[in-house]
């Protein structure tokens, strides 16, 4: 058995999937290889991506689960989990061997069942993400909103903003990653830090000093707005913390109580 060796992307990802098929070699591992850590007890098989063998196998995928394996595979990719990688090889094997849609629905196979695990995990990510996220206009016009999700969500929650906020450009970027959207009313493309259209703001704008001239008016309106609303006596902090976990609070305009 070999350990094969990707560069990260969901593209090397899927063409170290079709080279283990290829060699008809069953993984001991499939590793990104920024992370490895060598070992001379090791088979190692470093893989070339190549997007034409990597759409090979995500037809493959669909053609096999009515459409909905390449996507399901994707997210899984998305939740950057420890071993996940493998998890998505023995997903994919299951596919092909079982030539079925239907065994995504099996949840007595522990790989179906992790897959339906993780993607409901990263389902509830992108509809906190919905929620939480605050855009902050600045004084170039453009709204900036910042997001650390405990899974690699950007790819997923793009289209929700494009149409909830179609005339007007923002910027959603993830700290934690390094990386974001960018909107400008007619297209939505990827950003890293090092983009122009980061430079009018810090990737914290809330203490950025390029904010719009309304934008500090707008923030006091919508914090008197929600304590106006609050009931004391019928506060549930348990139930709050359920719905609004404490980790997400540091974005969110209405819980810096500390601001005026």
């Amino acid at each position: 058995m070999s350990l094969y060796l990707y560069d990260g992307s969901f593209d090397g990802l899927l063409t170290a999937i079709f080279e283990c098929f290829a060699d008809r070699c069953e993984p001991i591992d499939i590793v990104n290889e920024e992370i490895y850590q060598a070992s001379l007890l090791e088979d190692l098989r470093p893989v070339q991506t190549d997007t034409t063998k990597a759409e090979r196998v995500i037809k493959g995928i669909d053609a096999r689960s009515d459409g909905v394996g390449g996507e399901l595979v994707y997210q899984l990719f998305l939740s950057e989990l420890a071993g996940i990688e493998l998890r998505i090889y023995r997903l994919v094997r299951l596919l092909v061997r079982q030539n079925d849609p239907n065994i995504l629905e099996n949840f007595a196979n522990p790989d179906v069942l992790y897959s339906a695990q993780v993607k409901k995990m990263i389902s509830r990510e992108v509809h906190r993400m919905h929620a939480f996220v605050r855009f902050q206009k600045a004084d170039n016009d453009i709204y900036y909103a910042v997001i650390s999700p405990d899974f690699n969500v950007i790819p997923l929650i793009g289209d929700h903003f494009q149409r909830r906020y179609a005339d007007q450009p923002w910027v959603i970027f993830d700290t934690r990653r390094h990386y974001g959207l960018y909107y400008d009313v007619n297209n939505l493309s990827f950003i890293d830090a090092s983009s122009d259209i980061l430079s009018f703001a810090t990737v914290n704008a809330a203490v950025n000093s390029s904010l719009d001239g309304l934008e500090d008016q707008y923030q006091q309106l919508w914090k008197q707005y929600f304590q106006s609303v609050t009931i004391q006596e019928r506060r549930n902090i348990k139930l709050h913390l359920r719905h609004m976990p404490r980790r997400y609070w540091k974005y969110l305009i209405e819980k810096q109580v500390g601001r005026k």
